[in-house]
């Protein structure tokens, strides 16, 4: 089955996809949305915490909108840990480990985080509002901090 690209005609929604490398496709009836970025000057605990409530508030939501979770999933990387979040709808769970690059002596500028959502029956473009309202919050959160 081909995939489909997702068309958008919002320029301030294009501006955001750009900035968060948003990338949608619809597959066997499932809409996927990734995106990604990097912050710099942010403590990792607190983007961790905002992806953990985010889940959370985003898998309620599906359901509520008669959404099936398909998986959520997110994977912060810094200088010295990582950690995978990822929620298949009732719970949100972490697993955290030390960064591959902080144990090969290796440094990384900022904290990567890259997050995917695939849900079954959302319309695509209420999902990525969605995603993009959760970089968002990051983003807030990290103006907030270097005020």
């Amino acid at each position: 089955m081909a995939e489909n690209r997702i068309k958008i005609r919002k320029s301030t929604q294009l501006s955001k996809r750009k900035d968060y490398q948003i990338e949608t496709t619809l597959h066997q009836g499932a809409v996927a949305i990734a995106g990604e970025t990097v912050f710099t000057g942010k403590p990792f605990n607190p983007l961790q915490t905002i992806i953990q409530e985010e889940f959370a508030a985003i898998s309620r939501w599906i359901v509520a909108s008669g959404g099936i979770v398909g998986h959520l999933k997110s994977f912060l990387s810094a200088a010295e840990q990582q950690v995978m979040i990822s929620s298949t709808g009732e719970q949100v769970t972490c697993r955290t480990s030390p960064s591959a690059l902080f144990s090969q002596g290796k440094r990384s500028e900022g904290i990567q985080i890259s997050i995917a959502l695939i849900v079954f029956n959302i319309p695509q473009m209420d999902l990525e509002e969605r995603l993009i309202d959760i970089f968002d919050r990051l983003n807030q959160e990290e103006s907030e901090e270097s005020q």
